[in-house]
């Protein structure tokens, strides 16, 4: 029977029995008749709740644990918990040991599913699991938990083996780190290796992953011909320094296949990479590559969390610093269930180590021996450029030194030397320095192309020395002796005359010198990965060109300018190339090929790049040229001398001078195939820009006969 009451009217199944009749006709007491449906309602409402519940049944209390569990909620997990487990462990040990498994293990995701139970254990829930760990990839298990009611409702029966199978009370997680895979090799444009790996392998043990010492000692020595308590004992003294590193017991020379063949077999040991970084080339090409060494603590304070620990080696200088990341190989992982003294029970999870990627470098060694050779005694740098392609041939630098040293040890006398005034390490093709007359090509392209000047403009200065008017006080241009009479662009530039390319300057302007040294490349860096200083036409406090003396002394090359080897030849390329500037490449792609780019798209017009290659090429051809003594039978070649002097005011006699020369060449009736520029430091009373004559001489000879 379902009945209702409303307004005095009591209805059965929606149809009136009676109406407004006394509640004692019916004899029905209205207060009890209230207070029982009241009772009867809170009494269907519990049981709907009760039925509703989360924890109602077993499957239900589970299914709302692992739910909690995959948001990462530990706290509502604890509350599921039964109360023998939450006298096993406090909701802050248990919140913080699952904390601390997501961390180590760079936990990105965890996804759980419950089974159905079997019939004859219904309070046994099983579940499986995948973690998906930025460390070591996706782990899958199968696991199970007990559940039990209690007046509350039905509650998990946590264990630590509710987290995974194997993990008992005490037990941890720990993440162990694989050392990184082989570093990647560098090897020159034919393949002539630059910076490999010597290979070596050992065998030893990683104290906390051996289950059994004395047992693995005895295998491992019976296998090496060793004594067993020799073995032990290595161990055993290594793991009281740190139970977690690895103790080498027999090295090979190459990769041990032969040797390490029957090892497999036993359980617990540990077979490393042990390979030797070496250099072949040596001090050629230590500028080029650099050299790896261990890692320092402040270094591994900056890069512990790119997986850095402490005894790891590290690029230093060169493509070894400037591309570690491609060079290095990446380190593997283990995830591991240990017991409370940090002996492994159990790998979840392994990531293996990767070795790192090669380098195949422009680098033409014929060509960088014989720009090495003139100046390996000396101070300087020097870059030789391919103005088709880009291609870095040479980049020199001297004095140098030998980068194995950093690896298999240096005398005292060798690390003073190089920590010394000298300073072996820089590599000075890439630093800046003022580049004295070679810039007066670049000023005679600018006054070109803005048409301040033509090739016939002259200027008529008998006296060796000039100014403009007395404003200059007494500050004057001064150049060498020229044959007398008025001085043409082409005589200008073939006889170095300081004077002509100051009054050059004066007509072009600062403004415009500017614009078309921002055309160059100047206060960019370059794009290669070798940390090039960039180039500058003023000190970093001003960028202007604030006077007429400062603007003259730019033009033909002193002032405040400070250019590299590197990026002179750069700037060259662009009379070689109609007047595109190319970008210069030391590195090869994968086919072994390299993508011609520009780096500056018409800095100048083609009509005034070739103007001025030809004006260079006066510079050798001329009677009286400044680099007539490089010409060379059937070789075309265009240069530019320069003698920067770097004194301390103009009436210091004694002042330091660096040697210039930038020239491009190619067979008689081609295109360049090269492009050159050379500094050799202190070259005052040795010939000033003429030292390394002999050098590119003969190198012009070995090219092209």
């Amino acid at each position: 029977m379902f009945f209702v009451i409303i307004d005095d009217t009591l209805y059965q199944r929606g149809e009136p029995i009676f109406m407004k009749q006394k509640w004692k006709e019916i004899r029905i007491n209205k207060r009890i008749a209230i207070s029982s449906v009241l009772v009867v309602g809170f009494m269907v409402g519990a049981f709907f709740f009760f039925m509703n519940s989360p924890d109602s049944t077993p499957d239900q209390a589970m299914q709302q644990y692992l739910e909690h569990w995959e948001e990462g909620d530990y706290q509502a997990m604890y509350e599921l918990l039964s109360a023998e487990a939450k006298k096993r462990i406090s909701q802050k040990e248990f919140m913080k040991q699952h904390e601390s498994i997501a961390k180590k293990m760079k936990q990105k995701q965890i996804k759980l599913d419950m089974k159905t139970a079997q019939e004859k254990d219904r309070n046994t829930i099983p579940f499986s699991a995948k973690i998906v760990s930025s460390l070591v990839g996706n782990l899958s298990f199968q696991n199970k938990a007990e559940l039990v009611e209690e007046d509350n409702g039905w509650r998990v029966n946590w264990t630590p083996s509710v987290i995974f199978p194997e993990m008992k009370e005490g037990d941890q997680i720990r993440t162990l780190r694989i050392p990184p895979g082989q570093r990647g090799e560098i090897t020159a444009r034919n393949g002539e290796p630059l910076a490999v790996n010597k290979k070596r392998t050992a065998v030893g043990m990683v104290p906390n992953e051996v289950t059994d010492l004395k047992k693995t000692s005895k295998k491992l020595a019976k296998a090496l011909d060793l004594e067993p308590k020799d073995v032990y004992k290595k161990v055993k003294s290594g793991a009281k320094k740190n139970p977690d590193r690895f103790v080498e017991i027999k090295t090979w020379k190459g990769d041990g296949k032969k040797q390490i063949k029957p090892l497999k077999k036993i359980d617990d040991i540990s077979i490393r990479d042990r390979s030797l970084r070496v250099y072949p080339r040596k001090d050629l090409t230590a500028h080029v590559t650099g050299y790896i060494r261990p890692i320092t603590e402040k270094q591994l304070k900056k890069r512990k969390k790119e997986g850095y620990q402490k005894g790891d080696w590290i690029g230093q200088r060169g493509l070894e610093q400037t591309m570690e990341e491609h060079l290095r190989g990446a380190p593997g992982w283990k995830v591991v269930i240990a017991n409370k003294n940090g002996k492994q029970k159990k790998v979840l999870g392994t990531k293996p180590p990767t070795d790192g990627k090669d380098l195949q470098v422009t680098i033409d060694l014929e060509t960088q021996a014989q720009l090495y050779q003139g100046m390996k005694k000396d101070k300087g740098g020097g870059v030789a450029i391919d103005p088709r392609t880009g291609e870095v041939l040479a980049m020199v630098s001297a004095p140098s030194y030998d980068p194995n040293q950093f690896i298999q040890g240096m005398s005292q006398s060798e690390w003073k030397r190089i920590s010394g005034p000298t300073q072996p390490l820089a590599n000075r093709a890439k630093l800046t320095y003022a580049p004295g007359s070679t810039m007066k090509a670049i000023t005679a392209a600018i006054g070109l192309d803005t048409k301040k000047i033509t090739p016939k403009t002259t200027y008529n200065t008998d006296s060796g020395k000039w100014q403009k008017n007395s404003s200059w006080g007494g500050y004057y241009v001064t150049r060498v002796d020229n044959p007398g009479g008025g001085v043409d662009l082409g005589k200008a530039l073939a006889w170095s005359d300081n004077i002509y390319f100051a009054r050059v300057g004066l007509k072009i302007g600062a403004p415009t010198m500017i614009k078309y040294y921002k055309k160059f490349g100047f206060d960019e860096t370059i794009d290669l990965p070798l940390q090039v200083t960039p180039s500058q036409y003023a000190n970093s406090n001003n960028k202007t060109l604030k006077n007429e003396i400062l603007l003259a002394d730019t033009a033909y090359g002193q002032g405040q300018l400070l250019v590299s080897p590197l990026h002179l030849a750069t700037m060259y390329t662009t009379f070689a190339n109609q007047g595109d500037m190319i970008k210069p490449k030391i590195l090869m792609d994968s086919d072994k090929k390299v993508k011609r780019e520009i780096w500056k798209e018409k800095v100048i017009s083609p009509q005034t790049a070739n103007k001025v290659k030809e004006l260079l090429q006066g510079v050798v051809e001329r009677p009286k040229g400044s680099a007539r003594d490089l010409k060379v039978k059937g070789v075309e070649l265009g240069a530019k001398t320069g003698t920067a002097e770097l004194k301390q005011s103009k009436e210091d006699e004694n002042g330091r001078e660096l040697g210039w020369l930038a020239w491009m060449a190619g067979k008689e009736g081609e295109k360049p195939d090269i492009v050159v520029a050379t500094m050799v430091d202190e070259v005052q009373d040795r010939g000033g820009s003429h030292y390394i004559f002999p050098t590119i001489k003969k190198m012009l000879k070995q090219r092209y006969h």
